[in-house]
């Protein structure tokens, strides 16, 4: 069966070592001025303590994926929590909840692919898209190996559903296929990663 192609983002599904998910978050300041950002999208450490969205792979400096925003509305007057920041509109600084353990596993969507079980342990790059839906449309770039790929920001380390094609997405024969990530390099990482 074909893959839809509609890309989500990065999703939180599991832990690495063997271990559910906590859903666990660290909370960041944003600039109010710092660029739109939706849930399921990567941010980056700045040299001022904040983060922003990602615009390349900056793997050594990229924190972890959005999963909301809590800011004060500047045309409202209250606090507000959303999936989507606009990149202007607060009072102050924009509060950022992150998952961004090093050993948190997230599904994200092949940008082309299909990305099989050979591709387990290649790195690869991010493959950015506009969204204003509240929800990122961020996809995964082509496997890598050798020379070069240990910068690259994510690691394969699995595919969707250990390709068994129950749903849409999950078929790891056709392009467009969901596969399973850890963070390679990032900024809780060494800065350069592993390359197989």
């Amino acid at each position: 069966m074909a893959n839809t192609n509609a890309p989500f983002g990065f999703r939180p599904v599991s832990y690495k070592p063997a271990a559910a998910s906590t859903g666990g978050m660290t909370s960041r300041k944003m600039q109010n001025n710092a660029g739109a950002c939706n849930r399921g999208d990567i941010v980056k450490h700045l040299v001022d303590g904040t983060v922003a969205v990602t615009t390349t792979a900056n793997a050594a400096v990229n924190v972890g994926v959005v999963e909301g925003f809590h800011f004060l509305s500047a045309v409202m007057g209250y606090p507000i929590w959303t999936n989507y920041w606009p990149g202007s509109g607060a009072v102050g600084l924009v509060d950022v909840l992150i998952i961004d353990d090093p050993n948190q596993v997230y599904e994200v969507m092949a940008s082309a692919g299909p990305i099989t079980m050979a591709d387990i342990g290649a790195n690869a790059d991010i493959v950015i898209n506009a969204s204003t839906t509240g929800f990122s449309k961020w996809a995964l770039g082509a496997p890598a190996v050798g020379a070069g790929s240990d910068v690259l920001p994510f690691k394969i380390v699995g595919v969707g559903n250990d390709g068994y094609p129950i749903s849409d997405g999950y078929d790891a024969t056709a392009a467009n296929n969901i596969v399973q990530v850890v963070f390679n390099t990032n900024y809780y990482k060494p800065t350069t990663g592993v390359a197989v």
